[in-house]
């Protein structure tokens, strides 16, 4: 059916379910127009498409009235046929696109996370000299931070008991701030705090402000949330961590958490094996 025709017979439809509900204004003739607003959605109709049906089928049932009278309740009646329709109508579509904007945030979420694992499996990551690794992880905290929306990510490497050996930054936009704040983080303390929390944790609001942790490390800044997960080898031994602040559109959340810990595994796996080859030499 071609869009105009859809048009066409809605109208029909709506006329009909119209005159219906003026002869009878009841609950059932009113759960018509409800239908219908979502029959609109359905193909894909406009809500000058909705207007124009009304009106259509407003100006036949106002001429045949007798009286002002009865003019008046055919205006009010055939009133709150159309808001019914458009609630519907309204309800339905902004589902319709917040369903597709959730369906195109997470095909670009796995486009992401399919490309930094395929790079990060690359095994020339592991035969490159040591500069390699700060564009590895420079790499890590881009993507982690556009894939998640945080304002920073920080990923950080340790070795040889030294909590920052490798460290690559990236902000959302450039702010000494939070230059400030990576520079002052406690590492060895959230590192522990990751340990103890099996790996990966978030933190929002009072959580934050409760730890000494971050209340000593951020000058004054007040940070909205926290993302964290520990890189790890495959013998346990902690090999650093990555961590996102400030979720630009709410909370981080458990899909968040969930994305960050795949994005720790893989990055693990290049640090260790960039390690591993470096010692082997």
């Amino acid at each position: 059916m071609t869009p105009k025709a859809g048009a066409a017979s809605f109208r029909s439809a709506y006329a009909r379910a119209l005159g219906d509900y003026l002869r009878d204004p009841s609950e059932a003739s009113l759960r018509v127009a409800y239908e219908l607003g979502r029959d609109a959605v359905r193909r894909q109709l406009s809500v000058l498409d909705l207007a124009i049906s009304h009106q259509e089928a407003l100006l036949p049932a106002v001429t045949g009235s007798a009286g002002s009278t009865e003019q008046q309740r055919t205006i009010r009646a055939a009133g709150d046929f159309l808001l019914e329709s458009l609630c519907s109508f309204e309800m339905v579509q902004r589902g319709y696109g917040e369903a597709r904007e959730a369906a195109w945030r997470e095909r670009r979420r796995t486009q992401m996370s399919r490309q930094l694992s395929t790079f990060l499996a690359d095994t020339s990551l592991a035969l490159d000299d040591s500069g390699s690794l700060e564009e590895m992880l420079h790499l890590v905290a881009e993507q982690a931070r556009e894939l998640l929306g945080g304002d920073c990510c920080v990923a950080t490497v340790a070795a040889h008991d030294q909590p920052r050996t490798a460290e690559a930054a990236s902000y959302s936009q450039p702010d000494a701030s939070w230059a400030g704040l990576v520079r002052w983080l406690d590492l060895p303390e959230i590192y522990r705090l990751l340990r103890v929390s099996g790996g990966s944790l978030r933190l929002a609001g009072d959580q934050l402000s409760d730890l000494a942790l971050f209340r000593n490390s951020n000058g004054g800044w007040e940070l909205r949330g926290w993302l964290g997960a520990s890189l790890t080898a495959l013998d346990g031994s902690e090999l650093g961590a990555i961590q996102l602040f400030d979720k630009q559109a709410g909370r981080f959340t458990e899909d968040d958490e969930a994305a960050l810990v795949h994005i720790a595994q893989t990055a693990s796996a290049a640090v260790e094996r960039a390690g591993l080859y470096q010692r082997s030499r």
